[in-house]
């Protein structure tokens, strides 16, 4: 029988070298590049949700997935390393501790909306979104309900952007503990690495077939049609990460100078292919299924190797400086307000011009998300005992469920007649 903490004895070699400062990483650990590479995947996300001209901003979605899952088995693999265990619930614990708290303020800030002055037609979609996020289903629910940014009026749904961050908490789910069982059984990183390649392969072999038989929702949106990116994340991380810390105490293994010519080449081939899919692809084009959305895990995994292997080269001193850091430690409360911001820039500024509109939006959002990022998240990290978050927590999970559940406000007429005008398709 497996346990949540899979053990081995630690190797002398970890005893040996301490953890010491790094110039391109933090205090806690976080590689600056890749911190600044969460600034560009936000940045595209953004650009293409409020209307700059980026077609294929959609994709610092995958980018997004590429780092989660680079990021996630790098802590999990140095934890294995380090003291011979991987433990599920501390784990979890830790992302619950820095994901929790920020998305439950914006489904509060939605339900608020919704009592104090939203159009009455948001209601029944929107109360949807919050249950299904309170559960991260919502990528699931999008699918079944047909409430995909091309499906029901994208004006109707404030909560569409949570299907990324069910699909990534599912992954957080799961992953840590397959991971354990496969070390546990194999003590292998090869083996590890065959594991997660075959399930990139699947999962993007997955999603074409499905694009092609049920539609570009369930393609683009399904967990196991989406795990190749994270997956390929994986890959990365198993690739990069030493089995035992350098004498300069790093965990990352650095690229030979033999090598960094070829490194170069393939980091610009890269970047190229990354910057012409977010110039072009569109989300219904059947050759980002048949292959395009791999092409971008894969750049995006060569990216990040370049980042982590060449530290000193010129785009990692660039995404590693100080604004691009700061807007990467932003993006997750970025990406959490821009949509909700959006949709009620839609209904409360539409009268303004476009820059207006536009300007509005982008200074919202980060407002918000400046304020979230110190007012929640940061007091969140600092927490020590788990009580004493569990617990507020806890009320917000009730107080939202109660407002989505309960207290509804008079349905408009149209509905009270049976007619329903807005909301899910299907």
């Amino acid at each position: 029988m497996i346990n949540f903490t899979s053990r081995r004895r630690m190797p002398a070699t970890v005893r040996r070298h301490p953890p010491v400062a790094l110039p391109y990483v933090t205090a806690t650990g976080r590689i600056c590049a890749v911190d600044g590479l969460r600034a560009l995947a936000v940045s595209g996300v953004m650009a293409f949700h409020f209307g700059l001209g980026v077609p294929g901003g959609f994709l610092g979605v995958d980018l997004f997935f590429v780092i989660s899952g680079y990021v996630i088995t790098r802590l999990l693999l140095i934890e294995w390393q380090r003291t011979g265990a991987i433990g599920w619930a501390r784990f979890w614990g830790l992302r619950a501790r820095r994901l929790l708290p920020a998305v439950m303020v914006v489904l509060i800030a939605a339900q608020m909306w919704l009592r104090l002055g939203a159009p009455p037609e948001l209601r029944t979609t929107t109360n949807a979104q919050t249950i299904a996020a309170l559960t991260y289903v919502s990528n699931w629910y999008a699918i079944v309900a047909d409430v995909g940014y091309w499906g029901a009026q994208t004006d109707a749904t404030p909560l569409t952007h949570l299907w990324s961050l069910a699909v990534e908490e599912q992954f957080y789910l799961a992953w840590p503990l397959l991971l354990i069982v496969v070390l546990a059984f194999s003590r292998s990183r090869p083996v590890v690495a065959v594991v997660a390649g075959v399930g990139a392969a699947a999962s993007y072999l997955t999603g074409s077939v499905l694009f092609h038989t049920a539609g570009t929702d369930r393609a683009y949106l399904g967990t196991d049609a989406r795990a190749g990116a994270l997956l390929l994340g994986v890959l990365c991380a198993l690739a990069l990460t030493r089995p035992a810390p350098g004498p300069d105490g790093s965990w990352d293994r650095l690229l030979t100078p033999r090598l960094l010519t070829v490194a170069q080449a393939t980091f610009v081939l890269a970047v190229a292919a990354l910057a012409l899919l977010w110039a072009t692809a569109g989300i219904h084009a059947p050759w980002l299924y048949e292959g395009g959305l791999g092409i971008a895990g894969v750049s995006a995994v060569l990216v990040i190797a370049y980042l982590v292997a060449v530290p000193g080269s010129a785009p990692a001193r660039l995404l590693g400086s100080r604004p691009m850091v700061q807007i990467g430690r932003l993006s997750y409360s970025l990406y959490l307000w821009h949509w909700p911001v959006h949709v009620y820039a839609t209904h409360r500024w539409a009268r303004l011009g476009r820059p207006l509109l536009i300007a509005g939006e982008i200074g919202t959002t980060l407002a918000l998300s400046v304020l979230s990022f110190l007012l929640v998240e940061q007091p969140a990290r600092k927490v020590r005992r788990a009580v004493v978050l569990a617990l507020p927590l806890l009320a917000c999970v009730l107080l939202i469920l109660g407002s989505a559940l309960c207290f509804q406000p008079k349905p408009p007429i149209e509905e009270q007649n049976g007619i329903i005008v807005h909301g899910p398709a299907r």
